[in-house]
């Protein structure tokens, strides 16, 4: 049995792993690094890195000595915080490191809801030519719904396209106003001014089904919702019903109730919507950064740093 002090991968970070081992080696971390939960030590695990696994107050019951979970991943909410905060566990995150990657995907399932480009590679295909005319982005109102970050950098390039930019948060950014973004704090009247609205809010109990039938009704028929954050901020029966019946014109979504997703889930046979699995965040240069900044967690944690530290 192991008596060194150990690291425990759970989750596939997306990276080779002797780039992880390499990046921790060169941090001069002193741990064993394990990569499967049936050969770990549990008693000598301190540290566990996770994406997106749950990580419930059972699961955590069979670590005593865990002292820190670096999550690698900006959302937390898969981590049992109460435990982790009756324990003192530190809880650490890696934010910013995909905004790039994200801001390219939302500006890419608009277009691609717009010009119906899945429709276009569809007909080409099947040995046809004609394509019904799409819409221009250039002189669209863009409802940016959660102005952070990821928000304001994505208002910046639709600004770019030639957009006018509302913004609907609980705070507001002076970023995104400097941008020429006004307030419109009337959810309703948000949707209903929007032609694009574009979902980068963080999933919590304020923000889970948010976006519902009463926002949805509020839309143009002419409009186009973009999510990708977190599936559950949207009501997505809701959404199904608005989109079969020609309420908005179509939808461009990364993320979904359920990851993933069923068969059987309607959204598969709609041919007004744009569907990619959870990869906004998921370009070769966003993961390796995630896996440095992963890292660099863990070694600050051991030195009472506290940059990334969620609780």
């Amino acid at each position: 049995m192991s008596q060194q002090k150990q690291i425990l991968i759970i989750d596939d970070l997306l990276t080779p792993k002797q780039d992880f081992e390499k990046s921790i080696q060169k941090s001069n971390l002193d741990y064993e690094i394990v990569w499967d939960k049936k050969v770990a030590t549990p008693n000598m695990v301190e540290v566990i890195v996770t994406v997106l696994k749950k990580l419930d107050k059972e699961y955590l019951e069979q670590f005593p000595n865990l002292k820190m979970i670096a999550v690698a991943f900006t959302g937390y909410d898969s981590v049992d915080m109460e435990y982790c905060r009756e324990h003192d566990i530190a809880v650490y995150n890696v934010p910013k490191y995909s905004t790039n990657s994200v801001v390219e995907l939302s500006i890419g399932l608009t277009i691609a809801v717009l010009r119906e480009l899945t429709q276009g590679n569809k007909i080409i295909r099947n040995e046809g030519w004609i394509l019904n005319p799409g819409t221009e982005l250039f002189g669209k109102t863009i409802g940016v719904m959660g102005t952070g970050e990821i928000g304001v950098a994505t208002a910046k390039v639709f600004k770019a396209f030639g957009c006018d930019l509302i913004g609907w948060s609980r705070s507001e950014n002076d970023a995104f106003k400097t941008l020429g973004g006004r307030y419109i704090f009337d959810k309703q009247a948000f949707f209903a001014t929007a032609d694009i609205v574009s979902v980068h809010l963080p999933l919590n109990k304020q923000t889970e089904g948010i976006i519902a039938e009463k926002e949805l009704s509020a839309m143009k028929k002419t409009s186009v919702l973009v999510n990708t954050a977190r599936g559950a901020i949207i009501n997505e029966a809701d959404l199904i019903d608005a989109l079969e019946q020609k309420k908005i014109a179509g939808a461009g979504l990364d993320v979904f109730a359920q990851e993933p997703i069923d068969k059987n889930n309607r959204l598969l046979k709609l041919d007004n919507v744009v569907l990619t699995p959870h990869v906004a965040y998921k370009t070769e240069e966003a993961l390796n950064r995630r896996m440095e900044v992963t890292v660099k967690n863990i070694s600050d944690f051991l030195q009472e740093k506290n940059d990334n530290r969620v609780d």
